[in-house]
């Protein structure tokens, strides 16, 4: 008895006594306020379902297990220290409601592992059906594409997969593909590039390469393709393999080629047509010379009267025809020589004030006998435009000829000269019988009238504004025409004060 009164007063017995009982508390109380707080918590966020909803469905199961366990015992342990009931230790502490807690924690395990078997086991089959879903996808879409692929080794070395589309591409099956060695299909030609390209792809210097190369076909003809090629890793950025995409590009090939040789084909024939036109406008000059020289002799008779008025009247008549053509020669040898690109300015100062008072001192006449009114209207502060005079002088006169033909007599032309910024332009203005707004886009072309009039159309030789546009865009310039129909037309070349590019050398070809 002693010892057990003197075991009872023993320290650590008493903390075994004492403090377990009261700790089963201690530890539901902890327990409730983290259910509390996790409850809290769990309204606060908004976490949806999927695995976060089934951890938090567990973590309550083990609360609530928990909580139960600590009650049963805690109450167990206090009343057999008489701070209870003591019936309550008999009846807690019989055997068969001692099942009870363990039938509870037996129940939330079971719980638990269904909760856990019925989210992840179901999943994992889930991704296993759709990964195969997803490869077979994969599969049919590669092998029904209609271009060409091929699935290569990491090292490039081999063919692991064809396609219909490529086997079609090239005239062999698929099984003869994946035995052929890589340069068995590649034209000799395009093999060196291919390989090196191919090397630095595999070698993951680069992660796409695109090329255009020759295929050998089967039966021996070659095949045009256009290749991009990209590398395919793994989650970790390991190459595991790399797929090619093939495109038939034969036709588009030939189409190039047909249109190559038609254009060379094309340069060709223009460049005989310019040599011809230019030869012949030097040949048809020196018959009109004697024509135009002789007709001025007999219609001025220098040698005497010809017997017979209308002989006079014949012989300006030729002198006329003489002069049309002479012009008509001047404007296909101009045109020729620029087309040709042998054409060269002499860049210059250009003083404008000189330019347009040459050109209304040569069409004082024309004017006169039209009653045509012709005023300039440049400033006196105008400077000078570096340029080759001869061509300024030639732009000039066509659109003032131009601006004179077309309008009716007792109209108004005015010739001058605008500054903008760092752009001397060059404006003709008249009131004359305008230009449709159909014909516009085609003026500036050779050989092209503007004029539905029967007698306007036929004056000239369509070639005027094409050498106009030509010119002016020689020496870095634009032209542009505005007009209304019955009312007139406005036609302006730009010219950069100073030629692009600052020092310009003194001869540059002009080019149409």
């Amino acid at each position: 008895m002693g010892a057990f009164i003197q075991g009872r007063n023993d320290p650590d017995h008493l903390m075994l006594e004492y403090f377990a009982p009261f700790s089963y508390w201690v530890v539901t109380g902890l327990w409730l306020v983290i259910l509390v707080l996790y409850v809290v918590k769990l309204r606060q966020s908004k976490l949806a379902g999927g695995g976060i909803a089934v951890l938090l469905v567990i973590l309550s199961i083990d609360a609530f297990r928990t909580v139960l366990e600590n009650v049963y015992f805690g109450a167990f342990h206090n009343s057999r220290l008489g701070l209870l009931p003591p019936h309550w230790a008999e009846f807690l502490g019989d055997p068969s409601n001692l099942l009870f807690p363990k039938a509870v924690n037996i129940a939330a395990g079971v719980l638990v592992l269904v909760l856990l078997i019925r989210h992840w086991l179901p999943r994992e089959i889930r991704e296993g059906e759709e990964m195969r879903r997803k490869d077979a996808v994969l599969r049919s879409v590669f092998d029904n594409a209609a271009v060409g692929m091929v699935l290569h080794a990491a090292d490039g070395s081999t063919r692991e997969r064809v396609n219909g589309a490529f086997c079609d591409l090239v005239g062999y099956s698929r099984a003869d593909l994946l035995d052929n060695p890589y340069e068995a299909l590649t034209h000799p030609d395009d093999l060196l590039q291919s390989l090196e390209l191919r090397r630095r792809l595999a070698n993951g210097e680069v992660e796409v390469i695109t090329m255009e190369k020759r295929y050998l076909h089967k039966d021996g003809h070659t095949v045009w393709g256009s290749v991009s090629s990209s590398i395919i890793r793994d989650d970790d950025g390991e190459v595991l393999n790399y797929v090619s995409f093939i495109q038939d590009i034969s036709a588009r090939k030939a189409a190039e080629q047909s249109l190559r040789e038609a254009t060379e084909s094309a340069i060709d024939a223009n460049r005989t047509k310019s040599h011809f036109l230019a030869t012949m406008s030097h040949e048809f000059r020196t018959p009109l010379n004697a024509i135009l020289g002789f007709s001025q002799l007999l219609g001025n008779e220098i040698f005497g009267p010809l017997g017979d008025k209308r002989y006079k009247g014949y012989a300006n008549n030729i002198r006329d025809s003489g002069e049309l053509m002479l012009a008509l020669v001047n404007d296909v040898l101009d045109i020729s020589t620029i087309e040709a690109g042998k054409r060269l300015l002499v860049m210059e100062p250009v003083d404008m004030h000189d330019v347009i008072e040459d050109c209304m001192r040569t069409f004082a006449t024309m004017a006169e006998d039209k009653a045509i009114t012709v005023e300039a209207d440049v400033a006196k502060n105008t400077p000078p435009l570096t340029a080759d005079r001869r061509a300024v002088v030639q732009i000039a006169l066509n659109l003032l000829s131009n601006a004179i033909k077309f309008t009716d007599p007792g109209g108004r032309v005015t010739i001058g000269v605008n500054r903008s910024a760092d752009v001397l332009s060059l404006v003709v203005r008249d009131t004359g019988v305008g230009i449709p707004e159909s014909a516009l886009e085609t003026v500036t072309e050779p050989f092209t009238r503007s004029h539905s009039n029967p007698h306007l159309s036929q004056t000239g030789t369509g070639l005027g504004l094409s050498i106009v546009k030509s010119l002016t865009e020689a020496h870095g310039g634009m032209l542009t025409i505005d007009s209304t129909p019955g009312e007139g037309t406005l036609v302006t070349a730009s010219f950069p004060l100073q030629p692009a590019g600052g020092d310009q050398p003194p001869l540059r070809a002009v080019s149409a």
